[in-house]
């Protein structure tokens, strides 16, 4: 039987979740409710104007590191892209030796265009997934302590090192992104340690208006969508190592059985990891959160 995890999500840190005190104050409760992990999301601009303030997700990775003992941290999800590897490797690692082995990266090829092209930079997907392809390939590279030189068609290493090493061997667990159906994202995820499978409503896609749509429900795989991802990426994997399964999605508008229920569908299919979608796109929700998040992980 599939042992599964749970952790609270807060994304998109907007409103008073952009205040680190607040972020600070909710991993604290998080750890003390005895949630297996906490984690927050990765963006620039989720509004093309900047409107929208954001905390810094390395920095505040770094914070909560810093105040937490034992509950796994980690970004949901950064875009490699729109980072220069070789930085991004050396704040991972140097949250990762903060947390004392704590950390998983998180990584996508980022959704959001205006988080490209506002700072000169190409949105297209296929320029996205070569930086991504290549900036992990460097990230593992620097992060094994060896010299590394690297000759891509985006980026070029020249004999460079970075140390410290992270705590964790071989590497920091890596889990990628997918969006459902397509199998892209999944073939990348299964070179690496997990996949956190979304799905993109079809409304969506025709760029129709969300007005005040819950986007956490629209996102979330069913059960039955997650067990079609495991049987794919166990195909293309060539290895025993462990692979997670991360799904995101809500309870709490369920009664106990309901949640108990709904949690037991999503581990039988093959989820490793259960991502509690907190409540935190509207402004006013911190107190609700914060009891939300005290009153532990659901059963299930």
């Amino acid at each position: 039987m599939v042992i599964m995890k749970k952790g609270v999500l807060v994304s998109p840190t907007i409103h008073e979740y952009s205040d680190p005190e607040n972020l600070l104050e909710l991993a604290k409760c998080t750890e003390a409710a005895n949630w297996d992990g906490f984690f927050i999301c990765d963006h620039l601009l989720l509004d093309p104007d900047g409107f929208l303030p954001l905390a810094d997700p390395s920095v505040m990775l770094g914070a909560i590191a810093a105040v937490t003992n034992k509950v796994v941290i980690g970004s949901m999800v950064t875009p490699v892209s729109r980072r220069r590897p070789w930085k991004l490797a050396k704040e991972f690692a140097s949250v990762d030796q903060l947390s004392k082995g704590r950390l998983r990266i998180g990584v996508g090829l980022g959704g959001m265009d205006q988080e490209f092209s506002n700072f000169g930079e190409d949105p297209d997907k296929r320029v996205l997934a070569k930086k991504t392809d290549e900036g992990l390939t460097i990230m593992e590279g620097l992060h094994s302590g060896d010299a590394v030189n690297f000759d891509g068609e985006i980026y070029q290493v020249k004999n460079a090192r970075l140390l410290p090493r992270p705590v964790q061997r071989p590497r920091i667990p890596v889990w990628v992104a997918a969006m459902l159906p397509a199998k892209p994202g999944q073939r990348r995820a299964a070179r690496w340690d997990g996949i956190m499978p979304h799905v993109m409503p079809d409304f969506l896609k025709e760029g129709q208006d969300i007005g005040d749509v819950d986007m956490r429900v629209l996102f979330g795989p069913s059960p039955e969508q997650i067990r079609e991802v495991v049987e794919f990426t166990s195909q293309l994997r060539d290895s025993n190592d462990p692979f997670d399964v991360i799904t995101s999605g809500i309870t709490a508008d369920l009664d106990k059985e309901s949640a108990k229920a709904k949690l037991q569908a999503y581990r039988d299919a093959g989820t490793t990891w259960w991502l509690e979608w907190l409540d935190c796109g509207k402004p006013g929700t911190l107190e609700q959160v914060l009891e939300q998040v005290r009153a532990g992980p659901p059963d299930g």
